[in-house]
């Protein structure tokens, strides 16, 4: 390969001119080292991805077992706050001691915390137990991203690619499924148990096949971690704490605005301030470190000037926004004004996460046998995302569930599926080779704060609407009780509940038409990818793949 792929020290280049080298073949996995290396990481991405669908059906029964209700978008946003704060410093980490021990070290996390979501026995224990999880989430995702660069020369990387994308949506096919299952018959623990043994199966795959030499970042014991000033500058640690103090006060106030204190509070202004403060500091602090050689930012500088790169990442997070709070919030709909089942309301989500899942590997691999460009394929993509989350805000608040919104779930699987697939697969024709292992975290933290920032504002929505609308029918106990368990509907008298469904009908078509806006922002964003005379395209030869130079003549 050309260079490393990010630096293992603090020394690492900062020239932007890479040598082109032939690609060492030796580098790479073979024979039974190459499948259980694959089956490894691809296990313990779909397991990662499968704890934000997984929970999506259960959710109600979860928060009725444990009294918690107004608490629901904590049990995603929880995990998806720490999984965005923490990838850099995974990816990080893995430069200096190499992919296969970080890889293992954030399974064994992420397993361990399972285990705890497990045995949780109250809301606030759980929540934060998820958001432990996330830490560890948070290294197995952007480390099989990467670990799937390097597992195979550049030829085979659509293939690959197209492998990847089929692990994410096929957690979220799967997810609301085994969620359904699991919450109707009272065994929502399983929610995280089920992570247990192909967890531990991967691990010991990892263990057993893969190259303690894996891709172009050698292996360091880990005593190469002990703190000091180099590894402080390297992590970049001051980087990624003002990045999670930006998340997690926005997703606090987001989360907890009309629940714990009004959106005029001093509290509510003060959380929305300090968060600005947080973003504000982050950026000018990476703008400060870029200059510096010791230094090794979370965000380079160069991103800000790589227009097709900006691009991918505006797109990426505004496509989670909607993807999340279809999954959580249809679920949730099913199951309240259907009076749908943990499990019936998953199979009706199959028209939304199978057609993800379908469309993402027909995507990848139209790019590398078809020559098509990403940006064509993500523009029409989007295109199709946001008419399907348009038409899904158009479902009637009263009556049966229409034969056409299945369709319309169709229309919106299909789109935000296609992006999810290309932009993943996208990443190393659009960045630098040593911005590889960055740039890997990167968009993916951008795709899941979308994803957490989309279920805040759909909570938001939902409890406000709740609470003022029924404030004035409802005594304050039987309001509370509401906001803490959804099962209180079966005690109310018929003309209360039907005013209360009335109010969550409400509620969810506000969050879809919220969820437009993010949808439609898609379709500009990815036009940022447009080059004049030729595009960013998966082409099947060997050539490498900084793709500043990796195009195709249209």
């Amino acid at each position: 390969m050309s260079g490393d792929l990010a630096a293992t020290d603090s020394q690492q280049s900062t020239s932007p001119v890479l040598e082109k080298a032939p690609e060492r073949k030796d580098l790479f996995p073979h024979g039974w080292r190459l499948v259980f290396t694959a089956i490894g990481i691809y296990m313990s991405l779909y397991l990662v991805n499968l704890e934000v669908t997984i929970v999506s059906t259960s959710l109600i029964t979860i928060t009725s077992d444990l009294n918690g209700f107004d608490k629901t978008s904590w049990i995603i946003t929880g995990f998806l706050s720490t999984y965005t704060g923490f990838m850099s410093i995974w990816t990080k980490i893995s430069n200096i001691i190499g992919r296969k021990k970080t890889l293992i070290a954030a399974n064994v996390m992420f397993l361990a915390f399972s285990l705890g979501c497990g045995l949780s026995k109250s809301i606030n224990t759980l929540i934060i137990c998820r958001s432990f999880q996330g830490i560890g989430g948070a290294g197995v995702y952007p480390l099989v991203i990467l670990c799937a660069y390097e597992i195979a020369p550049k030829p085979q990387l659509p293939i690959y690619g197209a492998f990847t994308g089929l692990s994410i949506a096929c957690a979220a096919f799967t997810g609301p499924i085994f969620g359904g299952v699991l919450a109707q018959h009272h065994e929502w623990q399983w929610v995280f148990y089920i992570n247990l043994i192909p967890g531990a199966i991967a691990v010991l795959m990892l263990v057993i096949a893969m190259p303690k030499e894996y891709g172009t970042v050698p292996s360091k014991p880990i005593t190469h971690l002990k703190p000091n000033l180099p590894l402080f500058r390297h992590l970049d640690i001051v980087g990624a704490v003002w990045l999670l103090a930006g998340v997690l006060l926005l997703i606090t106030v987001l989360n907890e605005a009309n629940i714990q204190f009004d959106w005029s509070s001093g509290t509510a202004i003060g959380l929305l301030v300090l968060s600005a403060v947080s973003w504000i500091i982050f950026f000018a602090w990476e703008w400060w470190i870029d200059g510096y050689p010791d230094y090794e930012p979370i965000f380079p500088v160069r991103f800000l000037f790589n227009r097709a790169w900006m691009g991918m990442l505006i797109t990426t997070f505004v496509s989670g926004c909607p993807w999340n709070v279809v999954v959580v919030y249809l679920a949730q709909r099913f199951q309240v004004l259907e009076k749908m089942s943990p499990l019936s309301a998953g199979i009706h989500l199959i028209p939304y996460t199978a057609l993800a899942t379908v469309s993402t590997t027909i995507a990848s691999i139209a790019c590398l046998r078809g020559r098509i460009p990403f940006v064509y394929i993500i523009l029409f993509a989007s295109i199709l995302h946001t008419v399907g989350i348009a038409l899904l805000s158009t479902l009637p608040e009263s009556g049966p569930f229409p034969d056409a919104g299945y369709g319309y779930e169709v229309l919106a699987g299909s789109g935000v599926g296609v992006t999810i697939g290309i932009l993943v697969l996208a990443v190393p024709y659009v960045v630098e080779t040593r911005d590889l292992a960055t740039a890997s975290g990167a968009i993916n933290q951008c795709r899941f704060l979308g994803g957490a920032i989309g279920l805040a504002i759909a909570s938001n929505i939902q409890t406000g609407d709740l609470k003022t609308q029924l404030s004035s029918t409802m005594s304050q106990d039987q309001l509370h009780l509401l906001l803490q368990n959804t099962g209180v509907l079966e005690t109310l008298p018929a003309q209360l509940k039907a005013q209360v469904l009335h109010v969550f009908a409400q509620g969810y078509t506000k969050q879809f038409q919220a969820m437009i806006a993010f949808a439609a922002v898609q379709i500009p964003s990815c036009l940022l990818m447009l080059r004049r005379g030729s595009q960013y395209v998966a082409k099947d030869d060997d050539a490498e793949i900084p793709t500043q130079d990796k195009t195709v003549d249209l």
